[in-house]
């Protein structure tokens, strides 16, 4: 008998957080639906802030046909990746991914400097109750110059022009009260999809919704994925 053909999904970690968080999500939807393998991969140790040096690593390091999905600065990459792909991805999931990153803007409508932004991420990790002490444990020590580099790529990324270009199905993961990816930073999402993006909301959930709901996230993605597989998948309401 004939051993069913499975179906691969990579996942891209958020800002130096690496693939360990998303392990137990990966697990989910392969409990949830056999034919899915999902693999969680680590960044390439990369010293530019250049978006399609990254994506060329990138490129080289994963398979072919596989499904690219990731979670906050991975879901960006992800989606970035897949238009540089084109044919050779089936299809993408975003997790807490915005069109780009618009930190809060201080008073006089000036946005705080770059150098700020790790105490505004900070700040949202420690607001988000969906992150708490279990993402705590699992950030790992990477280095200053690392991280510094990925915020520096994070800050300049802008999907606005990518959204509108990607073909393939495209799931779009929001958790509802997410402080670092509120409604306003969704619209924005949503007006730029093509007709193959779809937005799904996760209720009562923040940030870290990849890690505190993990199975309600796997639930959603499966489906997703198998509806893409018929055919059948249907635009949600913009959020």
């Amino acid at each position: 008998m004939r051993a069913t053909q499975k179906t691969t999904l990579i996942l891209l970690p958020g800002w130096v957080l690496g693939p360990r968080p998303l392990m137990p999500l990966a697990r989910d939807i392969e409990r949830h639906d056999d034919a899915i393998s999902v693999q969680c991969v680590a960044y390439p140790r990369l010293k530019s802030r250049r978006l399609d040096v990254w994506l060329e690593a990138l490129d080289a390091q994963l398979p072919d046909d596989v499904w690219l999905g990731g979670w906050s600065m991975g879901g960006m990459l992800a989606a970035a990746l897949a238009e540089r792909r084109g044919g050779r991805t089936p299809g993408v999931i975003t997790m807490g991914a915005g069109a780009r990153v618009t930190p809060p803007i201080h008073a006089g409508g000036n946005l705080p400097s770059p150098e700020s932004w790790p105490g505004w991420f900070d700040q949202g990790r420690h607001d988000a109750w969906h992150l708490g002490k279990r993402l705590l444990k699992t950030l790992p020590r990477a280095g200053a110059r690392q991280s510094v580099t990925a915020l520096a790529l994070l800050g300049a990324m802008d999907l606005r022009q990518t959204l509108p270009r990607l073909t393939m199905p495209q799931l779009h993961l929001y958790g509802e009260q997410d402080f670092l990816i509120p409604a306003s930073a969704r619209q924005v999402v949503a007006g730029h999809l093509s007709p193959a993006g779809h937005m799904q909301l996760i209720p009562e959930a923040g940030h870290g919704f990849v890690i505190d709901q993990a199975d309600q996230t796997a639930r959603a993605i499966v489906a997703f994925m198998q509806g893409a597989s018929r055919g059948s998948n249907k635009l949600e309401e913009p959020l």
